[in-house]
């Protein structure tokens, strides 16, 4: 990067600066101004630029630092109470004694054309300190009235989040509701589409009517509690079956196996129904002598859900991994280290599932 570039990118930060801080600017050349003119008024004198310069760099410096260091230390909690005397006399001490010293050069190496004094007079000693306190005074205005404008900006911040937030609700509300409605209205006309086509077409009826039991069960698992019986999920993975043996006239293979005793488990939803819409969309269930098999077990407080399927050929594997990837971020989330999901190295020709879960009833 070249030395000009990095001047001009100095000069416009320092540009930057200077804009953003104008109003001090603005204020100190007023009040700069103001003193001076009165002064000189007064005393029918005015003093050299310099000396002007070394006193209004002592006093804006006096200005900010107690501003921003000694009373934002100092006020920050009661724990800082203490040290708010003490850098207050340290303050005092320091204007004075450079004061004194800036006294010593105006007057040997300035040039100075006022009245004589004496630099350790009781009189001269009186003003430095006058003017200390006057600045921190005016320092001590600027710093609670810099602190109550930002806590009314962060109050209108905050008012101004709150309403956006009853905004979002309010439209979180709408849309809940909207959704609540069009599968509601979906579910109707499936019902109607049912019982007119349930004595004409019965085939046609019945996969209707799974179909829409399958959908209500999504929808109110995204809705209801975290955890549902095992035995609902069953249910849908029955309709799912059914729904796509009456596709494919009965030919497909496929056995469900599960005890009596699993009805009162709970379990998150969406899990076994996942698994077996895999088994579907990726799976061979043409072979008599190889179907698939899903196994549903409880033993010991700790429920076993097995899946075996012959692979398709050729068949693309990216939304199963995605739909098992999905499975398994839920899992880790309900049950952390309470559970273990094992899936099938990707070079075997039968694709397995072994999912383990303690305690399925309760989630973390």
């Amino acid at each position: 990067m070249s030395t000009n570039h990095l001047n001009q990118s100095t000069q416009n930060a320092i540009l930057q600066w200077i804009v953003k801080k104008r109003f001090h600017f603005i204020v100190w050349v007023i009040f700069i101004f103001y003193e001076v003119v009165i002064a000189g008024l007064i005393s029918g004198r005015f003093a050299k630029i310099p000396t002007y310069i070394l006193y209004y760099a002592l006093n804006i410096a006096l200005f900010y630092f107690h501003a921003h260091v000694v009373l934002a230390f100092g006020l920050k909690n009661k724990k800082t109470l203490w040290a708010l005397p003490l850098l207050l006399l340290s303050e005092l001490t320091g204007y004075f004694l450079i004061s004194m010293c800036l006294d010593y050069i105006i007057i040997n190496y300035v040039g100075y054309n006022g009245p004589k004094f004496e630099i350790l007079s009781v009189h001269h000693l009186i003003g430095p300190l006058y003017r200390c306190i006057y600045f921190i005074i005016f320092s001590s205005g600027y710093y609670f009235l810099m602190n109550y404008l930002s806590e009314r900006r962060k109050t209108a911040d905050l008012e101004s989040q709150r309403l956006n937030n009853e905004i979002q609700i309010a439209r979180s509300e709408n849309a809940f509701l909207k959704a609540q409605i069009q599968p509601h209205l979906l579910f109707n006309t499936l019902d109607f589409i049912y019982h007119s086509a349930r004595e004409n077409s019965p085939v046609a009826a019945e996969t209707i009517l799974s179909l829409s039991e399958m959908m209500r069960y999504s929808v109110d698992s995204n809705h209801d509690k975290d955890l549902i019986p095992i035995k609902s999920e069953i249910v849908q993975v029955e309709n799912l079956i059914n729904l796509h043996q009456l596709r494919k006239d009965h030919l497909l293979q496929i056995h469900l196996f599960y005890e009596n005793e699993i009805e009162d488990i709970s379990i998150i939803p969406l899990v076994l129904i996942t698994l077996v819409e895999n088994i579907f969309k990726h799976g061979d269930l043409s072979q008599l002598d190889n179907p698939a098999q899903i196994r549903i077990t409880y033993q010991a407080g700790v429920l076993l859900i097995e899946t075996v399927n012959l692979k398709k050929s050729g068949n693309n594997q990216s939304g199963l991994k995605s739909g098992l990837e999905n499975i398994r971020k839920r899992l880790n989330f309900a049950y952390r280290d309470r559970h273990n999901f094992i899936v099938s190295a990707e070079n075997d020709p039968t694709f397995s599932i072994w999912l383990s879960i303690s305690d399925p009833g309760n989630i973390d």
